[in-house]
């Protein structure tokens, strides 16, 4: 049976748009990348930070000072947050049915645990795995086996809930099966893989497709939100 869930973070627990952009506005400034438009900056929520200045036009060798800068205006930023709503009702129903459950996210494990703890969140998870500050550990099949070693979960085990590719990319990678939601940055076509359950459109649904799947290991629920 099905008991270990495995959650994103941006995107997929709480919307942190507001602050993300505004860092990445921050360190592109700094590092004299020009303007660059709302929605370029809105794709970069969820995939890796040092691969996503490259895609906004930092030099390689101006990565470190992106990084830096977007972490300096991110101390405050990361708090430019809200919940999605219905999910602490989601959590807290999991957890009261048994489920064990962990975040993966790409986002570095410091920042990540203090978003949990700021909003109230931390107690429903067993785990925090994410990206590591020097970005040795950043891609989320890396985090999504961390999070399994950690966990002593086996892959058929466990869920990999996402709004991204690289959440359900990264969870085939490491035959874990998969729920993309669509509250948050990713887009309907993004979502394509065998393993993959369901596409969800709201915190309810997720909960029923999760009920499911545990009732039925090995088996797929009909994707469709």
């Amino acid at each position: 049976m099905t008991r270990y869930c495995l959650f994103d973070l941006d995107g997929t627990l709480t919307d942190p748009e507001t602050g993300i952009v505004a860092s990445l506005r921050h360190a592109l400034s700094v590092v004299g990348v020009p303007e660059v438009e709302h929605e370029r900056l809105r794709a970069m929520i969820g995939p890796p930070l040092q691969d996503g200045f490259l895609l906004l036009g930092v030099p390689p060798e101006r990565v470190d000072d992106a990084v830096r800068a977007y972490r300096e205006r991110y101390a405050d930023g990361m708090y430019e947050n809200e919940v999605i709503e219905g999910i602490p009702a989601v959590l807290e129903t999991l957890v009261a049915g048994g489920w064990t459950l962990a975040v993966a996210t790409s986002k570095p494990a410091v920042y990540a645990e203090k978003i949990l703890v700021h909003f109230g969140l931390d107690g429903f998870f067993t785990y925090v795995a994410g990206a590591t500050l020097d970005g040795s550990r950043r891609h989320k099949a890396d985090v999504i086996r961390h999070a399994l070693d950690v966990l002593g979960a086996p892959p058929e085990a466990a869920v990999m809930i996402g709004d991204r590719r690289e959440d359900v990319a990264g969870a085939a990678a490491c035959r874990v099966r998969s729920v993309a939601v669509t509250w948050g940055f990713g887009q309907a076509a993004e979502f394509a893989d065998p393993g993959l359950i369901a596409v969800v459109d709201t915190p309810q649904r997720l909960l029923d497709v999760l009920s499911q799947t545990a009732d039925t290991p090995g088996t797929e629920t009909p994707s469709g939100s």
